[in-house]
Parts: C-alpha cells; sequence; structure tokens
C-alpha cells in the first residue's frame, strides 16, 4: 500500500479518562522533493485548461475537515490560502498566484 494513503489512528489515554485522537501519516522525503521541483518548474510551463495545485495529505485534508472546512468545494485560491497559514507551502504544486 502507499504510504502516502495511509493514515494511522490511534487513541490515546489521559490521566484525567480522556482520550486523544492521534493521526499520523507518513509521507517520503521523494514525495516533497518532487513537489518542490514541480513547484520551481512551474514558473517555465504555459497551464492549458488543467493545473496542479498542490497535493493534499489525507491526514491535512481530515484535520481541515474536522475544523469545519470542506476541501472538495474549495476553490484552488482558498486552499492555497489555507496551506499558506498552517505553513503548509511545501505541498504545494505550482509557484504561480492562483
Amino acid at each position: 500500500m502507499n504510504a502516502f494513503n495511509t493514515v494511522q489512528t490511534n487513541l490515546i489515554g489521559q490521566d484525567d479518562g480522556s482520550l486523544v485522537i492521534l493521526r499520523k501519516q507518513e509521507l517520503s522525503d521523494d514525495f516533497l522533493a518532487a513537489l518542490r521541483d514541480e513547484r520551481l518548474a512551474s514558473k517555465n510551463v504555459r497551464e492549458r485548461e488543467y493545473m496542479k495545485v498542490a497535493s493534499i495529505p489525507a491526514a491535512v485534508f481530515d484535520l481541515w475537515c474536522a475544523q469545519g472546512y470542506d476541501p472538495w468545494n474549495m476553490e484552488a485560491r482558498e486552499i492555497v490560502a489555507l496551506l499558506r497559514r498552517d505553513n503548509l507551502e511545501a505541498f504545494l504544486a505550482t509557484s504561480k498566484e492562483i
């Protein structure tokens, strides 16, 4: 199974009897390096009908859903703004203004 698609979920008991949900997703250095290379090369590419803007890991997507966002129905510029807000620019696939 591709590690990019695997999100590990663990319940951690606390001393006060509550539970904490820990969600973890491993991303390879190769994945992040490929995105960085794509982002750097994007300035020299003329876009056509479609443009790859970002690759959002499932753990980030799930976190946004838990925060009340609906990434399926957001515009690309809203997703880029969320990535920048959370200092997750490494997941951007373009350096162009959206």
